[in-house]
């Protein structure tokens, strides 16, 4: 009798560790779609889907820590198509890049209405689960965005402003909470604006910037004189030193970049 209910203990332990364990997600080497489902504290469910690179090197040292950068696109790549998202600059950057040396995430936003907005929580939730399951780096996380997307990065940072390392807001700007604002004076935050700018006009990102400096920040400033929109985000992201930059950022380190004007 004891040894028939040693059996049966053993084998009702063996049927439910299946069900408890965590499958290992299905990321891949290289620039992959995935779609990221949750439930909100609040009990809302949530459904973002998402790219994500990982460097070809990826994996190959198992005790390297990685920098991973997020990616908020503009208005264009709206939507629920992976491959409008897949022709937004940084995803090309990616794609021609191999060994680009960032694990990058970039999330698609399903709707232009309210912006970036309503996905700021869901954008949380799953980079907890990518900090948890990749070999992410929590002192080298970086956040950037463009138009759209460069005012999304406002919004997530002040949403989650112990998380990031270092802030590039690109051709954006903000509708600000001055105290929300303040707690990332400290931040190194890269702001780029284009002067022939009409989509988002030069003192969008003039007033953040100038705002900033109230609470005692120092963002580095870079304005394109001769840009207008489109060219803006594309010298940011192509002609300057923003990834070698990026990489001197750890929240470790703490402090904030020199302020300066870029011409």
């Amino acid at each position: 009798m004891a040894r028939l209910i040693l059996v049966a203990l053993v084998t009702a332990a063996l049927c439910v560790a299946p069900a408890t364990a965590q499958p290992a997600m299905p990321f891949r080497v290289g620039q992959h779609g995935y779609t990221f489902e949750g439930r909100l504290p609040n009990g809302r469910p949530v459904r973002l889907n998402y790219l994500l690179f990982l460097p070809v090197t990826y994996g190959q040292d198992p005790t390297a820590k990685w920098p991973l950068l997020v990616f908020l696109h503009g208005s264009r790549e709206v939507g629920s198509d992976l491959n409008r998202l897949r022709r937004s600059i940084l995803p090309q950057i990616v794609e021609a890049s191999p060994d680009f040396p960032f694990i990058v995430l970039s999330p698609q936003s399903p709707s232009q209405q309210y912006g970036w907005y309503p996905s700021l929580d869901a954008i949380r939730m799953l980079l907890d689960r990518l900090q948890g399951e990749l070999a992410v780096d929590p002192d080298r996380v970086y956040l950037t965005g463009l138009s759209m997307g460069g005012y999304g990065a406002w919004a997530l940072a002040m949403r989650d402003p112990d998380r990031f390392a270092a802030i590039v807001p690109v051709v954006g700007g903000y509708f600000y909470n001055p105290r929300q604002l303040c707690a990332l004076s400290h931040k190194p935050i890269w702001i780029f604006a284009a002067r022939r700018d009409r989509n988002v006009p030069l003192r969008e990102s003039e007033r953040v910037a100038r705002a900033l400096r109230a609470c005692g920040g120092q963002p580095r400033y870079t304005v394109f004189e001769e840009a207008d929109h489109d060219q803006g985000w594309r010298l940011a992201y192509t002609t300057t030193e923003l990834f070698d930059w990026l990489l001197q950022q750890s929240r470790s380190a703490g402090g904030a970049m020199e302020s300066r004007k870029d011409e």
